[in-house]
């Protein structure tokens, strides 16, 4: 049986539309300002290392689209760095709605943590190593501090086996589609890893990394875990043979 939500550490990649708390973290929110397309190229989309024994896996990943119709080229893109980077079997559940439980109506949003213990009811025994991932093109938030309905890209148990990702922020400042498909390539990193008890990582360039405010460090991020995650990784979740 699962630990209480509550008894559950939460890590989460936040977005601006509210005041910005005190002493901000990757989980706080970028200024509108701050979300303006940046002028760099584009990362590439992650891609597979290349010492990957691809007959391995570390666990699987079910996508779970919440809500409205999730963009099918934004959930490959999705599918595919969690499979690349993570080495996790990847599939694809049907489209779920939205929980009335999960609705802020002052807001007109859906509470993230809401939403993480409505993924956990209907997958109830799924095996040790299985997470689930809930996408949903709607505004989804959570508690921050003082803020009791902060605005934010994702959320995630750490540990724990379940996280949630929104691209309705991601959307905002995109100046095109691949930009878009990677944002949400490399919060949906972030968050699984997070499952997987990954903590925010220091290192320049990891997709674990602290957003320090701002959605700079995951526009410049490579997609791929710096040493240390990786190590971590690797020690909790080892990868093991497919049948």
């Amino acid at each position: 049986m699962r630990q209480p939500l509550l008894a559950l550490p939460l890590l989460l990649l936040a977005v601006a539309c509210d005041p910005a708390p005190p002493a901000p973290r990757r989980v706080e929110a970028p200024s509108p300002v701050a979300m303006a397309a940046p002028t760099e190229t584009t990362p590439a989309a992650p891609s597979a290392p290349t010492s990957t024994d691809e007959l391995a896996t570390r666990g699987e990943v079910i996508l779970v689209p919440l809500g409205q119709p999730f963009p099918e080229d934004v959930l490959d893109a999705i599918e595919g760095s969690l499979r690349d980077e993570l080495q996790v079997e990847v599939t694809r559940h049907e489209r779920l709605p939205l929980p009335r439980a999960a609705y802020y109506r002052p807001r007109k949003r859906y509470r993230a943590d809401k939403l993480l213990d409505h993924l956990l009811e209907r997958f109830p025994e799924i095996p040790p190593t299985t997470r689930v991932l809930g996408l949903t093109t709607t505004d989804i938030s959570t508690t921050k501090g003082k803020h009791q309905d902060w605005g934010i890209f994702g959320l995630g148990l750490v540990p724990g086996q379940a996280a949630v990702v929104s691209i309705h922020r991601l959307r905002r400042g995109a100046k095109d589609r691949a930009q878009l498909r990677n944002r949400a390539a490399i919060t949906a990193i972030h968050e699984v890893g997070h499952t997987f008890g990954l903590d925010h990582c220091p290192e320049e360039l990891c997709p674990m990394q602290d957003a320090e405010g701002s959605i700079t460090n995951t526009d410049t991020s490579t997609g791929h875990l710096g040493p240390s995650c990786r190590t971590t990784l690797d020690a909790r979740f080892p990868l093991r043979d497919t049948p």
